[in-house]
């Protein structure tokens, strides 16, 4: 399969560098498209803009639109430029992935007809699973549990029940409803037939929309556990936004992917509205507790 990676990178340049550096020297990826989503550190796009060559392009975004906007972005370039690729490789810079996984993922793909969506599973900079590498496609009642960390403990149980399993995991190709954006690589002529990704939600839910556009085209998705990457959590996220506003953001895209995707009543917009709330006077509490214990 001839394939195409896309990077954004915003205010993460370092990161950026030392991933494309590595990647553009496997011979499965046969072109990369690093967008630069308007960062605003100073000298960011000149630095990136050095990776260029025959195979890695640089670009820029109009605005920070955030993860969406930034992908599709760098897929319009190739539209333009008339390149066309089997798949698409979509992923974060902040990331470790060898050439075998990637090729491993690529087989699935040609493999089976139904499947539109591969990534290795996801595992910390501590080389241990992380358990939120797929998840199940998340609902009005689990994400009502997910809003407040009172609703969290008390309601352990049941929020888990979203999630796989450990043994679920043991397989080595599994079947999911949702995988993390991080990193995973999407038939390109699907992407298409889904209208690429959303660009109304600046930051989270991206995965839960690719999961319900995907499984409303009755399309697939693997987890391939027998292989892996590593993922330097929200190490982008953590340095251009405070608790506060990745709180407000989360709230932001979690009311329209309920509103959009599973049509929710105005009832359960109004319990959404109370539950955050309650979240951000939870804020004021956990904020010092975190600075206090350093995490």
């Amino acid at each position: 399969m001839k394939v195409a990676a896309i990077i954004v990178n915003y205010n993460d340049e370092e990161e950026t560098l030392q991933y494309v550096n590595k990647i553009q020297k496997y011979n499965v990826i046969h072109r990369i498209v690093v967008v630069d989503n308007l960062s605003t550190t100073t000298g960011a796009f000149q630095k990136l803009k050095q990776l260029e060559n025959e195979k890695v392009a640089v670009i820029q975004s109009q605005k920070n639109g955030g993860y969406g906007y930034g992908n599709n972005f760098g897929i319009h370039y190739l539209e333009q430029r008339g390149e066309t690729y089997d798949a698409m490789i979509i992923s974060n810079p902040d990331i470790i992935v060898e050439e075998t996984a990637i090729l491993h993922c690529l087989e699935i793909l040609e493999n089976y007809q139904e499947v539109a969506v591969v990534a290795p599973r996801m595992f910390n900079k501590e080389n241990k699973p992380i358990r939120r590498s797929a998840w199940k496609i998340r609902t009005f009642g689990l994400d009502v549990i997910h809003a407040t960390r009172i609703l969290e403990i008390i309601f352990y149980k049941y929020l888990r029940k979203g999630e796989y399993t450990k043994e679920d995991f043991e397989q080595e190709e599994l079947e999911v409803e949702a995988i993390s954006g991080a990193f995973f690589i999407i038939k390109t002529e699907v992407l298409k037939e889904i209208g690429l990704l959303d660009e109304n939600v600046f930051l989270f839910y991206e995965e839960d929309i690719l999961a319900k556009r995907l499984k409303e085209k009755k399309y697939k998705i693997i987890s391939l556990n027998s292989e892996t990457f590593i993922h330097y959590e929200s190490q982008t996220i953590g340095k251009a936004m405070n608790y506060y506003q990745k709180v407000k953001q989360l709230h932001q895209s979690k009311m329209y992917y309920h509103k959009q995707y599973n049509h929710i009543y105005q009832w359960q917009e109004i319990v959404f509205q109370v539950l955050y709330g309650i979240r951000k006077v939870e804020l004021l509490i956990e904020i010092p507790v975190r600075k206090l214990f350093n995490k």
